[in-house]
């Protein structure tokens, strides 16, 4: 009764691939609605600011960046790759899906002097410092 055309044997291995393809979709929609944040180093010359984030996969026109209010955002989306065809997912360990993350600069980041680069999945962003940033002493008038 456990030959491979046994319609109970063929319903039970259906039942199966069902089971598996509603849990990998499941973590599938779990993980789009996540937002993660992407890997940052910030780093400081004597002329700018040097912030990096680590994007791989991600395309220049899926990323958003602003800067406001002393802040730096960084916001996007990186796609799942595309049709597997044949292949199935045995394991996932790349981020995927929408990224987001905030950076406060510090006092004497001049955003208006702001570039940015996108390189081997790595997003280079330099803000400029203002000259003068450091402490002043100021007279009292009479």
């Amino acid at each position: 009764m456990n030959r491979p055309t046994d319609p109970l044997r063929q319903m039970q291995v259906l039942r199966e691939r069902l089971r598996e393809a509603m849990a990998v979709e499941r973590h599938r929609r779990a993980v789009a609605a996540q937002t993660w944040q992407p890997p940052t180093d910030l780093r400081v010359t004597d002329a700018a600011y040097e912030i990096t984030l680590d994007l791989p996969g991600a395309s220049r026109d899926a990323i958003e960046l602003t800067a406001d209010d002393g802040v730096l955002r960084v916001r996007g989306e990186v796609a799942p790759p595309a049709d597997l065809g044949e292949l199935r997912r045995l394991r996932s360990e790349r981020m995927l899906g929408r990224f987001a993350r905030a950076v406060r600069l510090p006092s004497d980041a001049d955003i208006t002097n702001t570039r940015a680069t996108l390189a081997d999945g790595v997003l280079t962003i330099i803000v400029g410092r203002r000259s003068g940033g450091g402490r002043i002493t100021i007279d009292i008038e009479e």
